[in-house]
């Protein structure tokens, strides 16, 4: 029963449809033809300005006199049956939501956009108060510190300065005297051993952190694993002294063995020194800044690899600090 009221409202509505179509057909056929009908019975009439003056003038009122003979007359409507307004507004709706959503789109990606920049801007504001306020503090300080020599004499000024400069040189003392105190604990405590590891053909600097006694008194393979066999103390000692050399006569203290280890951490204590002796007598710049050294270490690498130092660019015998307010390669 249903089924067959369905299919006779979609039969009625299909009708419905093609008796509009043939009605809006019959409608475009007769304005057609009225449109052939008044233009064989009347003088054609130029659509583009003419630039005579007069000529422009009749234009003009030929299609004044056509506006208003067609404003009276009423426009053609559908049927009141006719299917034709609510496709109108079905198209109509359909078109609106799309350009909608496609708008909707749009403005979010804007959106996103005008956020981005906004957080932008407010990033950029904040850290220009911050530097607005360092300025006006350093303004500030420098004001007081020029209200300050101008009430003082010459003199005053010279001794004020003296004992700032020797306060800084204090602190600067302080400083580095502390940061050389880490240093060698970290060169005792870390870094010796695995320069040790390196030299004796391990893995590199870094690769194991734990380093126990006896990877240092083995040896390893070419691949870089620990070998079983342990070499003898007589042996173990040809070795340090092939690869370090003699322990150093101002490196005597009788409680430190000569091991591996020790070897390891003299020779980067020495680099290092050598280094920064070399830089300050260079001033920074220049052939003399670099060291020339007996062999490429593991220590020397390490300093590459960590770029602290760096190689001369047609010698690698020779070795330099990098200079961190310069180029790296000269």
């Amino acid at each position: 029963m249903e089924d067959s009221r369905a299919a006779r409202r979609s039969n009625s509505y299909t009708t419905r449809l093609d008796r509009t179509l043939k009605v809006l057909q019959d409608r475009v056929k007769e304005q057609e033809a009225l449109l052939e009908e008044l233009r064989a019975s009347i003088a054609p009439v130029e659509t583009e300005p003419s630039t005579d003056p007069k000529a422009h003038l009749l234009q003009l009122r030929s299609l004044t006199a056509a506006y208003k003979s067609l404003t009276p007359a009423e426009p053609w409507l559908p049927p009141r049956d006719s299917p034709l307004p609510a496709l109108i507004a079905l198209r109509t709706t359909d078109k609106t939501i799309t350009e909608t959503r496609d708008t909707i789109v749009k403005t979010e990606v804007d959106l996103k956009e005008t956020t981005d920049r906004l957080e932008k801007e407010k990033a950029d504001l904040s850290d220009a108060k911050l530097i607005q306020t360092e300025l006006e503090a350093r303004i500030s300080s420098l004001q007081v510190d020029i209200d300050e020599r101008t009430q003082k004499s010459p003199s005053e000024i010279a001794r004020d300065m003296i004992q700032e400069v020797k306060k800084k040189q204090t602190n600067y003392d302080a400083r580095t005297d502390k940061l050389m105190k880490a240093f060698d604990q970290f060169i005792d405590d870390k870094l010796a051993a695995m320069l040790a590891i390196e030299e004796l053909g391990g893995p590199i600097v870094g690769d194991v952190l734990d380093v126990n006694e006896e990877m240092l008194e083995g040896a390893f393979s070419t691949q870089g694993k620990p070998k079983r066999a342990k070499p003898s103390e007589d042996k173990r000692q040809r070795r340090i002294d092939q690869i370090w050399g003699p322990r150093p006569e101002d490196n005597q203290e009788p409680e430190e063995p000569w091991d591996e280890k020790r070897a390891a951490a003299t020779e980067m204590r020495d680099l290092t020194e050598q280094l920064l002796n070399s830089l300050m007598e260079a001033e920074g710049t220049g052939p003399g800044a670099y060291v020339e050294l007996k062999r490429e270490s593991a220590a020397a690498r390490f300093l590459v690899r960590s770029k602290v130092a760096q190689f001369h660019p047609n010698d690698a015998r020779k070795l330099r600090l990098v200079d961190f307010g310069g180029e790296i390669d000269d």
